[in-house]
């Protein structure tokens, strides 16, 4: 989708995931910003890293790019909140990204690369202990992966169902290692 000319003056929109589960959540049905921030630090916690102040700023930025609409509201004595509402343009934008999202290869670029890439600068005992406290870690990950599966809608159970495998492969591979580096008796 093309932003019209006047965008020039507004913030730039990344096109990234952040985006893509802010419009993803609209587009069930308006929010208020608290609620999306919950959802996001509670049940989607293991989907995507999004912390509360940037989700704000980003939706005002697909405000100001016409991607979503919002009202306020006082329900009761409660506080007034800000509701937003996905527009046409922004369910457009919803469906140009995820389309482009879905079909890419992402990168194997994760964290914690630099640190093996490092790690025989150690001495060999400490560089072994700090690998099987990672391996004591990501099994663990794992097994409350594995725990979450079933406990998801389906789509965020797809994603789970992948973060499980990945983190599986990696345990697998990390135990490899370190029975590499087990000193021989």
């Amino acid at each position: 989708m093309t932003l019209p000319a006047s965008s020039a003056a507004r913030p730039a929109l990344p096109n990234d995931e952040r985006i893509l589960v802010l419009l993803g959540l609209l587009s069930v049905q308006g929010r208020h910003g608290y609620q999306l921030s919950e959802m996001i630090e509670h049940q989607l916690q293991y989907v995507i890293q999004l912390k509360k102040g940037t989700a704000y700023l980003l939706l005002d930025r697909l405000e100001q790019h016409g991607l979503i609409s919002s009202h306020t509201e006082q329900p009761g004595l409660r506080p007034t909140r800000k509701v937003y509402s996905l527009t046409s343009a922004g369910e457009q934008h919803f469906q140009t990204l995820l389309v482009r999202h879905l079909e890419e290869e992402p990168t194997a670029l994760l964290p914690g690369n630099v640190p093996l890439m490092f790690s025989e600068h150690l001495p060999a005992q400490e560089r072994l202990r700090l690998l099987r406290r990672r391996l004591a870690r990501l099994e663990a990950r794992a097994a409350q992966y594995g725990v979450l599966v079933g406990a998801c809608t389906p789509g965020v159970g797809l994603v789970i169902r992948r973060i499980h495998a990945l983190t599986v492969a990696d345990r697998d591979w990390l135990a490899g290692v370190v029975a590499e580096l087990e000193p021989t008796a």
